[in-house]
């Protein structure tokens, strides 16, 4: 499974990555992607999540400090930082939906990138996760959104060619 964050044009940086950027006024370095971090009202919950509908393991535990527990999880070459905050706002409403989200400002979503995304979709349904979106297909592509045990929805995604 390769990693695909759709934040801030990440993707297309996916699609580059490697390259030098030579646009100009673009930096002349190369970036791959690297992690998405999630903000979670129960860290120990969480990891559990993701490594029984996903397959990650933690890689490193941090907590700098008494307000902040961090967790830095992998699979293959994806990597999600997972933390807990002491006191933190809870995920609004709004931002539960993947279709509302789009209306508000912001980094909207992750993704990965799947080899089948209806397979994904039934394993992960057959595990417990709430599919909230999809799986839709169009020329391209399929995909789906999944939301994880605190609410957030991410994509997963299959491309029909490379």
């Amino acid at each position: 499974m390769r990693c695909v964050l759709c934040v801030v044009c990440v993707a297309v940086a996916c699609a580059v990555a490697g390259r030098r950027v030579s646009a100009q006024g673009a930096a002349d370095f190369e970036i791959t992607p690297h992690h998405a971090a999630i903000s979670v009202p129960n860290l120990e919950e969480s990891v559990a999540w993701y490594q029984r509908m996903l397959g990650f393991e933690v890689v490193r535990r941090v907590a700098p400090n008494a307000n902040i527990n961090i967790a830095l999880l992998r699979r293959g070459n994806c990597y999600i930082e997972v933390f807990q905050v002491a006191n933190a706002e809870p995920l609004p409403e709004s931002r539960r939906s993947p279709t509302a989200d789009l209306a508000v400002h912001g980094i909207k979503h992750f993704a990965f990138e799947v080899g089948d995304a209806r397979g994904a979709a039934a394993a992960l349904k057959a595990k417990g996760a709430e599919i909230v979106f999809g799986p839709n297909e169009n020329a391209t592509e399929i995909f789906f959104f999944v939301r994880d045990n605190a609410g957030n929805a991410f994509e997963l995604i299959q491309y029909k060619t490379r």
